[in-house]
């Protein structure tokens, strides 16, 4: 059998049962009568009804969803507006809510202002509420990023993530603890020094670069995904590997890793000119047989080689 035909007349049946339900206090039972007849007809009233009874039950996304669907019509007068702006302010819509109440408010024939009053003293209270949940959740951050190298590496890998929620006077201060720690990985620490010179951090830090304190100022330096030398070599790999996909992800991780143990101080071990090296020398390790280069520069591989046997041993000390 076929999906049941809604006729016109069920409507009226349907509304008549959520006035019964209405009457007797049974909400969730009208919401449910409700439905059923707005899918019959969209009616305007039956909607800032539906809207309501799912505000005052607490359906707060539904409601907002409702209300969303008739927007103009609450627009369009003063007294829907104030339900769905206090829909908008269970549903934490902060932006949204407050400019229709500032808009209001500057109304000077408004006519419900003490209401509009009232939904602004409920807004500035979920603001303040809000702002303190922040402060609470980027000090606790703050704690674990500082207790990074009580953490082994996967646990370092996972909380280095948070630092993107902090703003930049905490993280400067997280960054002069884990940047001279030994015992932080030395991609977690890449992580934030990136983080740092993305958002344009002036100032000089000490940095622990493969047991050597270096001074560096991240305000000086770019982010990993605009580094060129990264650029450089993304586009030799897809060059030299376009027809073969799996070497290519393979050589990709393994360049990615090298890269990100050498960041930020690259340029000083990878040289502008030695790009096409560097690439060769990890598709040699990877697959003997594969090689697109003519000629190797025997000095340039052995001091590539030295380097990548380098950072291996360092990757080892955190394994």
């Amino acid at each position: 059998m076929g999906d049941q035909i809604e006729f016109p007349k069920n409507f009226n049946m349907y509304m008549t049962q959520v006035m019964s339900c209405l009457r007797e206090g049974n909400i969730e039972k009208a919401i449910i009568h409700m439905k059923k007849a707005y899918a019959i007809k969209e009616e305007e009233s039956l909607n800032i009804l539906l809207v309501s009874s799912l505000l005052q039950m607490g359906h707060y996304q539904e409601a907002l969803e409702r209300a969303n669907e008739q927007i103009h019509f609450y627009e369009s007068d003063e007294k829907r507006l104030l339900i769905y702006v206090e829909v908008l302010i269970e549903n934490r819509q902060i932006l949204q809510a407050e400019k229709h109440i500032k808009d209001s408010l500057s109304n000077p024939s408004v006519k419900y202002k003490d209401t509009w009053n009232r939904l602004k003293e409920k807004l500035d209270q979920l603001k303040r509420e809000q702002e303190e949940n922040k402060r609470k959740a980027e000090e606790k951050t703050v704690k674990e990023l500082y207790s990074l190298a009580s953490l082994n590496t996967l646990e370092q890998f996972s909380k280095i993530e948070d630092i993107y929620t902090l703003p930049n006077d905490k993280l400067e201060k997280v960054a002069l603890q884990v940047f001279t720690n030994p015992y932080v990985h030395p991609l977690v620490r890449a992580t934030l020094f990136s983080l740092l010179a993305e958002r344009g951090i002036d100032k000089q830090y000490s940095y622990l670069w493969f047991d050597e304190k270096k001074e560096i100022n991240p305000g000086d330096t770019t982010a990993i995904e605009d580094n060129p030398t990264v650029k450089e070599l993304t586009n030799v790999m897809n060059e030299k590997l376009m027809q073969n996909p799996s070497l290519h992800q393979l050589v990709k991780n393994e360049i990615d890793a090298l890269f990100l143990m050498l960041y930020p101080f690259e340029e000083k071990v990878m040289e502008k000119d030695a790009i096409e090296d560097w690439v060769e020398s990890v598709i040699r390790a990877i697959e003997p047989d594969f090689s697109t280069q003519d000629k190797t520069d025997n000095k340039k591989s052995k001091h590539i080689d030295r380097w990548i046997k380098k950072i291996h041993s360092e990757l080892l000390r955190f394994e």
